[in-house]
């Protein structure tokens, strides 16, 4: 885990999901630019309101929710990219990484930057070529990588993420994001 923790409130600010859907819970890493990447972590409790049903007996954390994940961490990557672009064009400084990020955090600039930027855009998400390996159960914690693979000519960003329970390694694939400026 990494030192450089996003405040809860400030974190719950940057993206655009609430409770229930609400699948990350934290950005552990991330790293700017053309090999840049996202690594974030979802927790899985018993006390996740789709457990009830997926399987009251043996609850197992469904493909679709990590396919969330995915998606979720996807668009955090984007959103990342996004604030340091801004924060370089106002400011003329580079960041690069969660730590340039976490030092930053509580200014009003980055506040404002964060703020504004998350009521301009929005998106949709597609699932390509997702593959499930393994289960994860509830007391595992899932920790997801993000990276930008390549951006096409029609604007989608295509990303390959994992999804990993301790070393073993229970999907991957393909995220597609869309995302306008309101």
């Amino acid at each position: 885990m990494s030192k450089y923790i996003i405040p809860s409130k400030i974190f719950l600010e940057m993206g655009g999901w609430r409770q229930p859907l609400l699948m990350v819970d934290r950005i552990d890493d991330f790293k700017y630019g053309e090999s840049g990447f996202v690594k974030v972590t979802k927790h899985i409790t018993y006390n996740e309101p789709y457990l009830l049903g997926h399987f009251p007996d043996d609850p197992i954390m469904p493909g679709v929710i990590i396919s969330e994940i995915f998606g979720q961490a996807s668009e955090y990557f984007s959103f990342l990219t996004d604030i340091c672009d801004i924060y370089q064009t106002r400011f003329n400084e580079e960041i690069k990484s969660l730590r340039d990020i976490y030092t930053r955090i509580k200014t009003d600039e980055m506040l404002e930057i964060i703020r504004t930027r998350r009521a301009q855009v929005r998106g949709v998400l597609a699932a390509q070529n997702l593959k499930f390996k393994d289960i994860a159960y509830p007391g595992d914690s899932i920790e997801v990588t993000s990276k930008l693979a390549f951006s096409d000519a029609h604007g989608f960003k295509h990303y390959s993420v994992t999804a990993n329970v301790g070393k073993r390694l229970i999907s991957h694939g393909t995220i597609i994001n869309f995302r306008e400026t309101k």
